[in-house]
C-alpha cells in the first residue's frame, strides 16, 4: 500500500504554505517549537460536543505541571492520563488538544494531558520523573479529579508513548495491576536507529533518522545512560510482574513502526495482553491530523473504542 492520499495532500500543502529553509542549518529548540505550534495550530478544532475542559496546575515535589483534563458531561468514567509527543522538545496540552479530546470523545473516558517539562532546558531524567510523578498523582487524586476510581490507563504518541509506557512500569511495579491499560501511539522504545523500519524510511515522510537523532541529543543532553536502563531502552529489562495491557499503534511508513511491534511483543512476553494495531498508509504523527485524513480518523476512532472496551 502507498502512503494515503489524504495525508499526503496535507503535507504537500503544508509544505507549500510554511516552506523550510534551505540554508537555516539545525534549529535551535525554540524555534523548533515555534515552528511545530504553528503547524500543529492548523488541526486544532473546537472541543466537541458533549465534552468539557478544565486546565490547571498539578502539584508535584519542588513543581507544579500544567495539566488538562478533557471529560464527556455528566458522567463519572476511566482516567487516562495522556502524554503528548513531539520528541521530549516541542509540543504541549495546546498542540495536542483535538488529538486528546477526540480520545475522550471516541472512547467515552476523561483524558487528563500533561505538560511535562521539555528538553534541553530539562533533560533527561527530567521528563521521565515529571511523567512517573504525574502519573502517580492522577492515580491518588481520582475521587477529586470526578473520574472513575475502579479503572486507570495511560496514552501517549511518540516520545510521550515512550514517557507513558516507562512511567506505567513503574508504576506497576510498586503497585501491580494499578494500570489497567496503555494505548502507545507510534511510541518511541529504545535508543537505536537501525531496526528494518529505519532503514527503510530513513529519509521517508513525516520523520527522518536524522531528525529521531536530533531529538534523542536534546533528549539526552550529555547524560550517557546504560543500555540497561529502562528509563531510555524500554525493553532492556525483563520486569517483576506482568506489564499493563496494551493496545500498540504502528504506523506502515514510519520509521518507528518496527520498536513499537517490538514493545508489545515485550508486554506479551511478560505476561500482559497486547494487540498491535497497524496503520496502514501512514506516517508518524497521524494521530494529530485526524482532521485532515479520515483513514486517521478511523484508526484513532478505532483504538479509543477498543481502549474503553478493555476499561470495561
Amino acid at each position: 500500500m502507498t502512503i494515503d492520499a489524504d495525508l499526503l495532500a496535507y503535507y504537500d500543502q503544508m509544505a507549500r504554505k510554511y516552506p523550510a529553509s534551505t540554508d537555516a542549518g539545525t534549529p535551535s529548540a525554540q524555534e523548533a517549537r515555534a515552528q511545530f505550534a504553528t503547524v500543529a495550530g492548523e488541526a486544532l478544532r473546537p472541543l466537541p460536543a458533549g465534552l468539557r475542559s478544565e486546565t490547571f496546575e498539578i502539584p508535584l515535589p519542588g513543581r507544579n505541571l500544567r495539566a488538562r483534563l478533557y471529560r464527556p458531561i455528566g458522567r463519572e468514567v476511566p482516567l487516562v492520563v495522556y502524554f503528548h509527543g513531539g520528541g521530549w522538545v516541542v509540543g504541549d496540552v495546546d498542540t495536542h488538544g483535538t488529538l486528546a479530546a477526540f480520545l475522550a470523545q471516541d472512547g467515552d473516558v476523561a483524558v487528563l494531558s500533561i505538560d511535562y517539562r521539555l528538553a534541553p532546558e530539562h533533560p533527561f531524567p527530567t521528563p521521565v520523573d515529571d511523567a512517573r510523578e504525574a502519573l502517580a498523582w492522577a492515580a491518588a487524586q481520582r475521587v477529586q479529579l470526578g473520574v472513575s476510581a475502579s479503572h486507570l490507563a495511560v496514552a501517549g504518541d511518540s516520545a510521550g508513548g515512550h514517557l507513558a509506557a516507562q512511567a506505567a512500569a513503574w508504576l506497576n511495579d510498586q503497585h501491580p495491576g494499578i494500570v489497567d491499560a496503555q494505548l502507545l501511539i507510534y511510541p518511541v522504545v529504545q535508543y537505536r536507529f537501525d531496526t528494518p523500519s529505519y532503514e527503510r524510511l530513513a529519509n521517508g515522510v513525516g520523520l527522518t533518522r536524522d531528525e529521531m537523532r536530533w531529538y534523542w541529543r536534546e533528549f539526552l543532553g550529555g547524560a550517557e545512560p546504560s543500555a540497561d536502563d529502562v528509563r531510555v531502552n524500554l525493553t532492556a529489562q525483563a520486569p517483576r510482574h506482568p506489564l499493563p495491557n496494551a493496545l500498540v499503534i504502528a504506523a506502515e511508513y514510519d520509521p518507528l513502526h518496527d520498536e513499537a511491534v517490538s514493545y508489545a511483543q515485550f508486554v506479551a512476553r511478560s505476561g500482559g495482553r497486547a494487540e498491535i494495531i497497524e496503520a496502514p498508509g501512514l506516517t508518524h504523527s497521524f494521530a494529530r491530523l485526524q482532521p485532515f485524513v479520515p483513514q486517521a480518523r478511523l484508526v484513532m476512532h478505532d483504538a479509543a473504542q477498543r481502549l474503553r472496551d478493555w476499561l470495561g
